[in-house]
């Protein structure tokens, strides 16, 4: 029996609650969404239709063809199949390419948007807390492109000007596919459960009540006190790798989720002075997004 491949995508962007949404969109009993891959390794982002421009910088993702159907081998009469990775939006040349290749014209795509600007810090905070950043944020904003090209490990989520300039991604997607849902991040914040049922419409899937929408994933907003707690618990260390060794998974993750909390508080609000800046830098794109999606942005350009 052929494996069936996806028939619907969330492209990006990142840290706009794509990973809620594929949270709650896994829920639903008429949609198929992969986490694990069959080694039991977490692909929630299997990034394979840009598998030539990540790999190298990447640490876990599906990089071929039969890794990617086996991620969807455990199909049965879902009526929706999806994946989610947010660097689709980003580098959607490639991506686009790739999906009509593999998946064909009729895939349906969701884009979920933030305020670039709100969507920078955030990344910048993910970052700093996971161990791929210890810059300020005005020195990162500076030197984050130059950074990324001299060093062909670091993430494209370094990227954190760039990730935000979403009118030329979404004119890319809307011309090229039939069926573009755009999420805005305050309306899916807002208003959970009637953007997640506006998403299962889309989807040609049953208005559920069975979805717990209560749980954020991935939320942000959290800095680290300590830097010694911060490479001991987000490095690659020699305790850190023994640990895997001996203690359960569940165990770990309980003990880090503890030490998170006791070592991070909550971020300081952004500069104002930033702020502006960065305003400066996506008020003519924020204007062309306006106009293309049909949707009010007034909140994306106020300071």
């Amino acid at each position: 029996m052929k494996t069936k491949l996806p028939n619907f995508l969330i492209v990006g962007a990142a840290k706009s609650g794509t990973s809620s949404l594929h949270n709650y969109l896994n829920q639903h009993p008429e949609v198929f969404m992969p986490t694990f891959n069959k080694e039991g390794m977490k692909v929630k982002e299997p990034r394979f239709l840009i598998k030539d421009l990540v790999q190298h910088r990447v640490h876990n993702g599906v990089w071929t063809f039969e890794e990617y159907q086996s991620l969807f081998a455990d199909v049965k009469d879902e009526k929706a199949i999806g994946e989610s990775t947010v660097l689709y939006l980003y580098y959607y040349k490639d991506a686009i390419q790739n999906i009509k290749h593999y998946l064909g014209e009729d895939v349906k795509i969701i884009i979920m948007l933030r305020n670039p600007i709100d969507r920078a810090y955030s990344a910048y905070l993910f970052a700093s807390r996971t161990h791929q950043e210890n810059q300020t944020f005005e020195k990162a904003l500076v030197n984050s492109r130059e950074r990324y090209n001299k060093d062909d490990t670091l993430s494209p989520m370094i990227l954190y000007k760039e990730l935000g300039m979403y009118y030329k991604m979404v004119k890319a997607y809307m011309e090229k596919f039939k069926h573009v849902h755009i999420v805005l991040y305050d309306d899916f914040i807002l208003q959970t459960n009637l953007e997640v049922r506006r998403v299962f419409d889309f989807l040609n899937v049953s208005n559920t009540n069975e979805i717990n929408s209560s749980k954020v994933i991935n939320s942000g907003g959290q800095k680290w006190n300590s830097r010694v707690a911060k490479d001991l618990l987000m490095g690659e260390g020699s305790m850190k790798k023994s640990l895997k060794f001996l203690l359960p998974k569940n165990v770990r993750v309980y003990i880090k989720n503890i030490l998170i909390n006791s070592f991070t508080s909550k971020a300081n609000k952004m500069n104002k002075s930033i702020r502006k800046e960065l305003l400066d830098y996506y008020q003519k794109d924020i204007q062309l997004l306006e106009k293309l999606i049909n949707k009010d942005l007034s909140k994306w350009m106020k300071i």
